[in-house]
């Protein structure tokens, strides 16, 4: 199956890893968080979640930088609403 932002099973993952985003956000723990890590808390597969960390990125909800993530919430929150993971 190829995956694309079209696929409604892949705009749910999507959302998903939008809301691990934000709520990762929201707790401001400082720690990091690793794909592996939103694959496990979103039941997606790393491939799963590293496409749709790009996709997220090209629609700017988020910026990647070395070893962090920089979130625009309004954008992240949208995402998540549309694909139902509130």
């Amino acid at each position: 199956m190829t995956i694309t932002a079209d696929n409604s099973n892949f705009r749910q993952a999507r959302g998903a890893v939008a809301r691990v985003l934000l709520d990762h956000a929201a707790a401001n723990t400082g720690t990091g968080l690793a794909q592996r890590d939103i694959a496990a808390r979103t039941g997606a597969d790393w491939y799963t979640v590293h496409i749709s960390l790009k996709s997220i990125r090209d629609e700017g909800a988020i910026k990647m930088e070395r070893n962090r993530i920089i979130v625009n919430k309004e954008s992240l929150q949208r995402l998540a609403l549309e694909a139902g993971a509130v």
